[in-house]
């Protein structure tokens, strides 16, 4: 997890809020991670201890991938142009009454123009 990522994440659950995420998070937190190890931004211990800490976090509820969740990430993806993947941080939301908070300036975007809750991690 970037620097400021953690931070956005800390400052959340600091100011009271309850902190969610589809299942998806643990494989693209490793996709990051194995990224990060390949360009020797990290090394492999390092990278697994982040993944174990995520995992491991306990005021981090996860949701599973159903039907009740991809359904309508599948209708914002379609409707919004975004991906599918980001559509169910979003989905989740909006299920929720909550706000995305993404590192991603493409995502926060699409999502910010199509009315979604979405706020954006400052750049550290």
């Amino acid at each position: 997890m970037s620097a400021p990522a953690r931070a956005a994440l800390l400052h959340a659950r600091d100011a009271g809020h309850d902190l969610h995420a589809p299942d998806l998070i643990l494989i693209e937190s490793a996709n990051a991670l194995w990224k990060r190890v390949g360009r020797g931004e990290l090394d492999r211990d390092s990278a697994m201890a982040a993944l174990g800490a995520l995992s491991n976090l306990d005021d981090l509820e996860r949701h599973p991938l159903d039907a009740p969740l991809a359904m309508p990430a599948l209708s914002l993806a379609i409707a919004h142009s975004l991906t599918a993947c980001d559509a169910l941080y979003a989905a989740l939301a909006v299920q929720l009454g909550g706000n995305v908070i993404s590192g991603d300036r493409r995502f926060v975007e699409q999502a910010t123009e199509a009315g979604l809750p979405v706020s954006a991690i400052a750049a550290g």
